[in-house]
């Protein structure tokens, strides 16, 4: 074979084998290499080209993991592995480390392939997360085993866990974080209802640690959400939902004719601001454009206002509130409350001895009306409203418009002043209904870049001096200008800047009565909610407190596409099916009701069943064997149904599992086919 394996060039020299062996290698002659195709064939070569492809594509794997480490591609349509401009703008305001320990039961993951998705999930999210922070952020993930000392900490730490079989074994999923001062956030189970907020839950948890401090609200009202005096000398207490923003929020009221807003204000709230001076709306225009974040409650007609002080009730334009709106690009008109006989809530008309009616003017919201995308949102399935009013948005106006509450798409609008100072008529209303042709926009935020609504300066400004003055003196009053800009004076004015903002055309749900019982029992007051009217100002207010970066995040959907075709196909197979199935059904009904019919009329005990004709005995035989026959007959039509949805679960697998890699296969052995031929013909 040796002998074989040489050649012998012109001058008679012989060449180098074919195979050489130096230090152990097998190495090719040079010149061997141009007629390895010829002896090796397209079957071998088409092998060599698959290893040469998997060898080049393990290649570009390892040397882009190395040089593209945190470079990620999301396809998912709900863009679900992608972080958000905002998550890095709170990322990247982190100084001081974060230790976030997320608990998850492996024996979960095995049991449950959704808790399991969903932690890979929270895991891979956190991953990148501490890749951003350069180290701040530091994670661990741990296995509360049964017994261990992990379970004990994950327990003391307020984690809840969830049985996974009958010797006592839980299931733990949640998270403990604490930052530099030892302040802690515990998420006690990741809920899978909760997993298109991931993100947003999980930025505004690092948010909070990193900024430990309660948020300051400001509140400007037009009513006593804070308690105070009637018109009638009656003490009122105030409001339960201000309970419910000084437990999360540092308050400070202010006044209706505020002339500047405190720079320690995080968040602006506006609850019906009818008496608004000149000077509040400046205050309230420069707070926005210097980047402070606006919850404004605006009413066309305030009921617990008017119940205080009629003239504080609503129904009239209020210019200086009308002239910041237009600034917004926002119309609003405090003449039109808002009527929804779809969402009209059921109230006892004229008094207890009166009739049960849908009151067109006091809704009820439901999820059909909210925007599930929105974070305010979350949690909120029912939303009282009373008399309210709508917003829309301002032709070629700067700001993004953002609607989540809306009505139904036959609502109307109805002069306020029907219901200012006296008992509306709620039966007539309903009776005088005329329903619209759109749904109109309750709540709405609005964001973007926007000027101020005083372009010819501050309210009162005082004008310049008249009178010429001699050079000297002009010169004097120049140098003292110039330092007295770099101080930014009292009365400098911010010109343009970037509005964010949630509207809501209703103030009423901030009262106790649309959101909450309070009773008695055992001599303490027991507050019971019946809607989450609370729910959704904590929502706004947290939301807004956190800034630009949580204000701009929204939930994502979950990453649970179905095959719209094979559903469609499952459809119509269901569909060919049950027509069968009906038939026969109705045809065993019949059969039942005949035999039923014999038997009453021959009786059912045995005495009376020798009375039976022949007649009668036929008919029961033949009605039984009939039974019979249809039920096998309707056993096979299911059985049918389910080896079909079957055999189509089964072609579907093969078409996303097996039939890729045929037809890259197929294509691959098809060039190689025409690779010989063209050779074979040359």
């Amino acid at each position: 074979m040796a002998e074989e394996n040489k050649q012998t060039n012109s001058s008679g020299a012989k060449s180098v084998n074919w195979f050489d062996k130096i230090g152990g290698y097998m190495l090719l002659a040079p010149g061997e290499i141009a007629s390895l195709p010829q002896r090796w064939g397209p079957r071998t070569l088409a092998w060599i080209g698959i290893a040469l492809a998997g060898l080049i594509l393990l290649s570009v794997n390892i040397i882009s993991s190395a040089m593209f480490k945190n470079a990620t591609t999301d396809l998912t349509a709900a863009k679900l592995y992608s972080i958000s401009d905002g998550t890095q703008r709170v990322l990247d305001k982190i100084e001081e480390p974060i230790d976030v320990k997320v608990y998850f039961s492996e024996r979960l993951g095995e049991i449950s392939a959704q808790h399991k998705r969903y932690f890979d999930r929270v895991r891979g999210l956190f991953e990148r997360y501490q890749g951003l922070t350069g180290g701040k952020l530091n994670v661990s993930f741990i296995d509360p085993e049964p017994f261990s000392d992990a379970e004990d900490r994950a327990v003391a730490a307020g984690l809840s866990g969830v049985r996974l079989g009958a010797q006592g074994e839980k299931g733990y999923f949640g998270l403990v974080a604490t930052n530099s001062t030892d302040d802690q956030e515990v998420v006690p189970f990741f809920a899978p209802e909760r997993e298109s907020f991931l993100e947003y839950d999980m930025t505004k948890l690092v948010h909070k640690l990193s900024n430990p401090q309660k948020p300051k609200v400001g509140i400007i009202a037009g009513v006593q959400i804070n308690g105070g005096m009637t018109m009638q000398r009656q003490q009122m207490k105030p409001w339960m939902i201000m309970s419910q923003i000084e437990e999360f929020f540092d308050v400070e009221m202010l006044t209706m004719s505020q002339e500047t807003i405190p720079a320690s204000i995080d968040v602006l709230v506006l609850v019906h601001p009818v008496a608004l001076t000149e000077k509040a709306a400046y205050a309230i225009d420069q707070f926005v454009l210097r980047g402070g974040r606006l919850l404004a409650f605006l009413d066309p007609l305030s009921e617990i206002g008017q119940m205080t002080n009629p003239a504080l009730g609503g129904g009239r334009e209020n210019p200086e509130l009308a002239k910041l709106l237009t600034a917004w690009g926002v119309k609003f008109d405090p003449t039109k409350v808002v009527g929804d006989v779809e969402n009209a809530r059921r109230v006892q008309a004229g008094g207890a001895a009166g009739v049960v009616s849908d009151y067109v003017a006091w809704l009820g919201l439901t999820e059909a009306s909210l925007d599930s995308s929105e974070v305010v949102t979350d949690g909120v399935n029912l939303v009282n409203l009373a008399t309210p009013g709508h917003f829309t948005a301002i032709e070629d106006a700067k700001t993004t418009f953002e609607p989540f509450i809306r009505t139904s798409k036959v609502a109307m609008e109805i002069d306020a002043m029907k219901f200012a100072g006296h008992t509306p008529d709620i039966v007539g209303f309903l009776r005088d209904y005329k329903a619209g042709d759109k749904s109109l926009v309750l709540a709405a935020r609005v964001t973007g870049p926007v000027e101020t609504a005083f372009p010819d300066g501050a309210p009162g400004k005082k004008a310049a001096e008249d009178g010429k003055k001699d050079e000297g003196d002009a010169k004097a009053d120049d140098k003292a200008a110039e330092a007295k800009a770099e101080e930014q004076p009292e009365d400098f004015q911010i010109k343009s800047g970037s509005i964010n903002a949630i509207l809501v055309g209703d103030s009423d749900l901030l009262y106790d009565d649309f959101w909450v019982q309070v009773r008695e029992m055992f001599g303490q007051q027991l507050s019971m909610p019946n809607s989450h009217n609370a729910v959704f100002v904590m929502n706004a207010l947290e939301n807004l407190s956190g800034g630009e970066a949580l204000s701009r995040l929204r939930g994502r959907g979950v990453d649970d596409r179905p095959f719209t075709v094979v559903n469609e196909l499952r459809r119509d197979a269901e569909q060919k099916y049950r027509k069968n199935e009906q038939a026969l059904m109705a045809k065993l009904e019949s059969l039942q009701q005949q035999l039923s019919q014999v038997q009453q009329r021959t009786g059912q005990d045995g005495a009376v069943t020798l009375a039976l004709t022949d007649k009668d005995k036929e008919t029961i035989e033949t009605a039984r064997a009939e039974m019979i026959k249809t039920r096998r007959q309707l056993r096979d039509v299911q059985h049918a149904l389910r080896s079909d949805i079957e055999n189509l679960e089964g072609w579907v697998k093969f078409i996303n599992i097996a039939l890729v890699p045929i037809l890259i296969g197929a294509g691959g052995f098809a060039f190689a086919a025409m690779r010989r031929r063209k050779s074979a013909s040359r």
